[in-house]
């Protein structure tokens, strides 16, 4: 189910971005080929049942003083509201710790290393990252509390707007561009200009960087290249690889260049 999902919209994606005229060669890279490779294994199931139930068997007891529930009990419509605003707000600032700190930055590079970003771009995190997401992801469920529907409406509301935001696609859709992170708004993200980096951090809403003032400015001109300068993983293993590199590197700077 997943590889036909994975391959329908891969091919919706592709005819829209060539209607407006947008690069399609991301498709034909090497670096596409390791995007998919992390694409179909966090979208496979197992990594997102067995991460979070282990994470409940090994800390579900030494977190219970955490569990208020404080949605439970609302109507879906305010318990999804809630949630989204919630989780986005907490989305944004670790999204800035990524980048802020050294060791969380290294696992933070697989995703950034990426120079032909495309849908699938939005699943290459390192698992070292993605389980940094998973914490974050308990913590809230125990916090907020919530039906099992609507964390999943969450899930599936974040992780589609997650992909659109890594195309090419360049609407910005009329006044949603101001609320919502928007593949022009994000591409800045992902760009190797220095003007553009620590910039654009929002994950679902765009007011987050025009409140806290991360946002790049809309005259700014879109960006044609990505990627990271320091860090050009050759091969999927690298990865995976490169990250235990640069944290040794940055906590034991005799061993760069070795």
């Amino acid at each position: 189910m997943n590889l036909i999902l994975g391959t329908f919209y891969y091919f919706l994606v592709l005819v829209i971005e060539r209607r407006c005229g947008t690069r399609t060669d991301n498709y034909r890279s090497r670096g596409f080929v390791h995007d998919i490779a992390y694409y179909f294994y966090f979208k496979g199931g197992l990594h997102r049942i067995l991460v979070p139930a282990t994470f409940v068997a090994s800390f579900g007891d030494s977190l219970k003083f955490l569990d208020f529930r404080l949605l439970e009990g609302l109507p879906y419509a305010a318990q999804l509201a809630a949630w989204l605003i919630v989780a986005d707000f907490v989305g944004y600032w670790v999204h800035r710790a990524k980048h802020q700190f050294r060791f969380l930055w290294a696992f933070h590079t697989t995703h950034h290393s990426q120079e032909n970003v495309n849908f699938a771009t939005y699943a290459r995190v390192h698992p070292v990252e993605d389980l940094v997401g998973q914490f974050v992801g308990l913590f809230l469920l125990l916090m907020l509390g919530a039906s099992p529907v609507t964390w999943f409406l969450v899930y599936i509301a974040l992780d589609l707007v997650g992909e659109l935001q890594h195309t090419q696609i360049p609407w910005k859709f009329g006044p949603l561009h101001w609320i919502i992170v928007t593949p022009p708004f994000h591409i800045y993200h992902h760009s190797t200009d220095p003007a553009h980096h620590d910039r654009n951090f929002g994950v679902l809403f765009s007011f987050w960087d025009r409140m806290f003032g991360t946002a790049v400015d809309e005259s700014s001109p879109r960006p044609i290249k990505f990627g990271l300068a320091d860090v050009k993983p050759t091969s999927l293993w690298r990865t995976l690889v490169a990250p235990f590199e640069l944290v040794y590197q940055f906590y034991w700077p005799g061993l760069r260049g070795k």
